[in-house]
């Protein structure tokens, strides 16, 4: 790529990278931390952060964004959101593993691209940059945003029978798709969307006790600044709101 007259690479790689058990939560990781990543697809983003180290001549700059949210998101918060309104449509409780102090970090996609452009002349070639907002998001704060939404009722499984459930998390894992996925279906015929690439799939990884939180402030001494600081209810809404504009999304679940 050096070799056409690339100006700048911004490779977009991805908060897994970094180990945070619970024990750790107390102290965000910074781009110097020490990686070890804990799913399939962030060990291939590590590889390709080396890999593309070694090109000669590239001028590149990192970008790992924390989970990353807003219009057109579909595997960020969105699938958390789904898993609510299908809570609403089978008008029971929805229970989560662990606590609601378990860190999420979030970031919105529009800073993720005011990053990437802000980038073109800002910062040198081969450093990296966490992108994460100042709201040190947890899952308590989006589940109630979620719960707010859809007028849903939730509680946390806590640490002991959360411990439990860890041995056969697989099954679980199977389990509460196989609960989801059926009546998301149903909703979204009784509301004519015949196709959406919308689904409320969990993957295994997202039920783990791993605090995904990171410090996204190295990137401000460039200059940068987040317009969005912190998740919001409206800025969840605005999303499943827009897909519902696009008819992915059943518009009944928003009444």
């Amino acid at each position: 790529m050096s070799e056409v007259g690339v100006r700048c690479l911004k490779p977009i790689s991805m908060f897994q990278i970094y180990t945070k058990n619970y024990t750790e939560a107390k102290v965000a990781s910074t781009e110097e931390c020490k990686t070890s990543p804990w799913t399939d697809i962030a060990q291939h983003k590590l590889k390709a952060e080396q890999e593309i180290s070694n090109i000669k001549g590239l001028n590149y700059v990192v970008l790992r964004p924390a989970i990353v949210y807003g219009p057109g998101d579909r595997t960020g918060l969105t699938p958390r959101m789904l898993v609510g309104a299908v809570y609403k449509e089978l008008k029971e409780t929805m229970r989560l593993l662990w606590s609601p102090e378990l860190r999420t970090n979030t970031v919105h996609v529009t800073d993720v691209c005011r990053a990437i452009w802000h980038l073109r002349n800002a910062g040198n070639s081969g450093q990296v940059f966490n992108l994460a907002d100042k709201g040190n998001t947890t899952q308590g704060q989006t589940t109630e945003f979620v719960s707010q939404i859809f007028g849903i009722q939730y509680e946390f499984l806590g640490s002991v029978i959360s411990s439990v459930a860890k041995i056969s998390l697989p099954e679980i894992c199977e389990e509460l798709n196989e609960k989801h996925m059926e009546p998301w279906s149903t909703i979204c015929q009784r509301n004519g969307i015949v196709n959406t690439p919308l689904s409320p799939f969990l993957y295994e990884e997202q039920l783990y006790n791993k605090h995904l939180c990171i410090d996204g402030s190295a990137i401000e001494t460039t200059g940068f600044t987040y317009q969005h600081p912190h998740l919001t209810v409206n800025s969840l809404r605005e999303v499943v709101e827009g897909f519902a504009g696009q008819d992915l999304f059943p518009r009944s679940l928003l009444s």
